[in-house]
């Protein structure tokens, strides 16, 4: 396995999202999520606790990113300015919109997946 490629993150997310595509989110396993990666199971769980969390994963890292940002902010900065510096850091958190719009594909043509707990 060629661990050292790096972007382990979004390559499990990739191929994740191509084997949903494939065959479908119940049919997808997390081994077979790993291996289209090239990487192990090991692997994918220090990333995500599920594949679930592949398609809902993100949103502690996008707080994490808009809290750091609010904090770099003086105090006596207004609210607007304020979130406007927050807003600024979400290219780094956000998916890309093809990448977005191929996980809604992914999530209507799945039901099971959105309502699983």
């Amino acid at each position: 396995m060629a661990r050292w490629e790096g972007n382990t993150r979004n390559r499990l997310e990739q191929a994740a999202l191509a084997l949903f595509e494939e065959q479908g989110y119940d049919r997808t396993t997390v081994a077979q999520i790993a291996r289209r990666a090239n990487l192990t199971e090991r692997s994918f769980y220090r990333w995500f606790a599920d594949k679930r969390e592949v398609l809902f994963g993100g949103s502690q890292e996008l707080e994490a990113e808009f809290v750091a940002a609010i904090d770099t902010v003086p105090p006596e900065t207004a609210a607007l300015p304020t979130l406007l510096a927050a807003f600024a850091t979400a290219p780094r958190v956000f998916r890309p919109r093809e990448f977005l719009l191929r996980r809604a594909a992914v999530i209507a043509a799945n039901p099971r997946c959105a309502n699983a707990n």
